[in-house]
């Protein structure tokens, strides 16, 4: 077990933690952060196109019983949680809770993470849950109320700006894969991530699974953690790039759950694109 106040406990919950090519960052979440969470965990590291002198980082720099998992494949966010939170319940069966985070998450000393941890305890109905998220210069990121706010009704947002991030707490669409609580059962029930997704999307996705076997997501802004924000993904690619994968995401999403025709998802880019160009809103 990793170690901080939860070595001495049984786990009840499995934090994953997706790592690429960035073992000190990595190194200093799972030793750094992860101890101030207020409940029993255990961690699992997935090292995503894994090199030898990034695995041999982590071996030296994650506390002694971290879990960790190396490929030479970039498995992208879906794959690598998916094998993370399948390794732990096989070595962990009675995990109650899968916390999936990136390792750019500051959790501060005033977290109020307890909340949610209370809170889906209290309601079994819920399958995940997702605290208030703020970027460093303090806006929030977390949630998104409705899918309309990512786009399936305004075919040309990207990103959606209408989103009501913060406020009250409530039921909602989707809250930020950097720091979310899922219940194990309900995630494996529903296969968990879909690996279509290699980036962006992925936490949308899960609660439309979900949704289907009768469980809710909800925003808990009474937690509270920091987002440095996409730390890894600007390292590791162009702005083009970014887009695309972003498009790739949104379209799929569109597909498969929001019913969108082939003919609007052929012309949803297009159009989008000529507005970017002309800088226009949306």
């Amino acid at each position: 077990m990793a170690a901080g106040s939860a070595a001495s406990q049984v786990p009840r919950v499995g934090v994953v933690v997706v790592s690429y090519r960035s073992p000190e960052r990595t190194c200093a979440f799972v030793g750094g952060q992860l101890p101030r969470l207020p409940f029993p965990w255990v961690a699992c590291v997935v090292e995503v196109a894994s090199r030898p002198e990034s695995r041999a980082a982590l071996e030296a720099g994650l506390p002694k019983g971290t879990v960790l998992l190396s490929s030479p494949e970039n498995l992208g966010y879906s794959r690598g949680n998916n094998l993370g939170a399948g390794e732990l319940r096989r070595r962990f069966p009675s995990l109650e809770y899968l916390l999936i985070a990136n390792d750019d998450v500051e959790i501060p000393g005033d977290s109020g993470l307890e909340a949610l941890w209370q809170e889906m305890e209290a309601h079994p109905e819920w399958g995940v849950a997702g605290p208030d998220v703020r970027g460093l210069d303090g806006a929030p990121q977390s949630p998104w109320d409705t899918s309309a706010d990512l786009g399936d009704e305004c075919s040309l947002a990207f990103p959606a700006k209408a989103t009501p991030f913060g406020g009250a707490p409530r039921e909602c669409y989707g809250v930020r894969g950097c720091f979310l609580l899922v219940r194990a059962s309900a995630f494996f029930q529903a296969g968990g991530f879909d690996e279509g997704y290699f980036l962006f999307f992925e936490e949308p996705a899960l609660g439309e699974r979900l949704r289907h076997l009768g469980f809710q997501t909800r925003y808990l802004p009474q937690a509270r953690v920091l987002h440095q924000g996409s730390a890894t993904i600007r390292k590791a690619l162009s702005s083009w790039r970014i887009y695309l994968l972003y498009r790739k995401s949104f379209l799929l999403t569109a597909r498969k759950y929001w019913g969108w025709g082939r003919f609007r998802r052929f012309t949803w880019p297009l159009r989008h694109l000529a507005r970017r160009l002309l800088g226009l809103p949306g």
